[in-house]
């Protein structure tokens, strides 16, 4: 995993990183169109400079991945309360402590997820309706994101409480009373991975992920994909170049 050093640059890029991984604005806004989208999100401010120089970016086309043995993924998940927020960017629940996935001999706790219509990661260069991101932090302030596709199919009854709640207006944090969730039930049964290491897929695009996408998609109604998409018709940055980077996936 890579590591955040102890400078003021690095601290800074912590700072950064918490800020967007929690969902906040930042004093420089951006977006996903014109002159505040993904192809200008570098020129904004000098914090995002990495979104346009970094060697690292996400999202990536998932496509001839190296077979390798990769280690398990140890999923702890907990019926969670569920805090809500449409921060501007997407549909975001913020998670109490309970949810934990370790890799590699490292613990990470859940600490949020979103959504992004259509998804941010291609496989073979096709688009899936929709993808998850489940945020999970170390105590040694490093990321890991499990990424679920969604594709069209049946309802998805774990995903009712959140559409029932969802803020259409930027709205700040409140809780979705009398709701909880497994969050296990928001990821597909087979549990094969593409992994690789990446980068925030939203300024300031720290390069300070570990990235666990799901192979498998999970389903969700017609109605479900267009209530999303008829709040955020496009909050989905563009591929980036894998460049020396090595795509793993399971044997």
């Amino acid at each position: 995993m890579l590591m955040i050093g102890t400078t003021v640059a690095g601290e800074l890029a912590f700072s950064n990183l918490r800020e967007a991984v929690a969902g906040g604005q930042g004093q420089v806004k951006w977006g996903y169109t014109g002159k505040e989208g993904p192809q200008n999100w570098g020129n904004l401010s000098p914090e995002y400079q990495v979104c346009q120089a970094g060697l690292q970016q996400s999202p990536i086309d998932l496509q001839q991945a190296i077979n390798a043995n990769l280690s398990d993924l140890q999923i702890t998940s907990q019926q969670v309360a569920l805090k809500i927020q449409n921060n501007g960017h997407t549909i975001q629940v913020n998670t109490d402590p309970g949810n934990t996935l370790i890799i590699d001999g490292t613990s990470y706790e859940l600490i949020q997820f979103h959504f992004h219509h259509p998804s941010e990661h291609t496989v073979e260069n096709q688009f899936y309706p929709m993808e998850a991101h489940f945020v999970h932090k170390s105590k040694a302030g490093n990321f890991a994101v499990l990424g679920v596709f969604l594709k069209e199919g049946r309802e998805n009854a774990a995903l009712n409480p959140i559409w029932d709640a969802m803020p259409s207006q930027k709205k700040s944090e409140a809780p979705i009373l009398g709701s909880t969730l497994e969050i296990s039930a928001l990821f597909p049964t087979d549990q094969s991975t593409y992994r690789y290491f990446g980068s925030l897929t939203t300024p300031p695009c720290s390069e300070l992920v570990k990235w666990i996408v799901f192979q498998e998609p999970i389903e969700a109604s017609k109605a479900q994909i267009e209530q999303f998409r008829q709040i955020f018709p496009l909050n989905a940055r563009p591929i980036q170049a894998l460049n020396r980077r090595f795509l793993l996936s399971e044997e």
